[in-house]
C-alpha cells in the first residue's frame, strides 16, 4: 500500500489512517482513492510551506485584491483571525515565488499532475 501514497502525508497518524482506509476498500476502488489522498497530501505540504511566514504586509496586500464583500469580512476578522486562511497562505507563498502549480507539478507524478490539470480545467479554474 505504501507505494500508492507518494507523496505521503507528512504526519504519520494521517498517513497510517490513509493506509488503513485503502486496505478496507475493495481493490477496484483503491487506485482512485489513493490518487485523491496523494493530491490532498501534496496540497497539505504546499500549504504548510507558509507556516509562520504570513505577515501583516501579506495580509494588507491580499485584502487589496479581494472583492469588496469578502474584503470587509476578512477585515472584520483582522490579521490574526485571517492568517490561517488557505487563500491568504497561498497568496503569501505566491508573493515569494512559491507558486502552487509549480510546487504541485514538482511533487506529483506526471499522471497525477495531468489528472489535477484536467480537473481544474473541467471546473473552470
Amino acid at each position: 500500500m505504501e507505494e500508492l501514497l507518494q507523496p505521503r502525508h507528512p504526519l504519520d497518524k494521517h498517513h497510517q489512517a490513509q493506509l488503513q482506509a485503502l486496505e478496507q476498500l475493495p481493490e477496484s476502488q483503491r487506485a482512485e482513492m489513493a490518487r485523491l489522498f496523494r493530491l490532498g497530501n501534496a496540497t497539505y505540504r504546499y500549504q504548510h510551506l507558509a507556516d509562520g511566514e504570513v505577515t501583516e504586509e501579506d495580509y494588507q496586500h491580499w485584502l487589496e485584491g479581494l472583492p469588496e464583500g469578502f474584503r470587509k469580512a476578512m477585515e472584520k476578522d483582522g490579521f490574526e483571525g485571517s492568517k490561517r486562511s488557505l487563500a491568504l497562505r497561498r497568496h503569501a507563498l505566491e508573493r515569494r515565488d512559491m507558486g502552487y502549480s509549480a510546487f504541485m507539478e514538482a511533487i506529483l507524478s506526471p499522471e497525477d499532475w495531468a489528472f489535477e490539470q484536467q480537473q481544474r480545467a473541467a471546473a473552470g479554474l
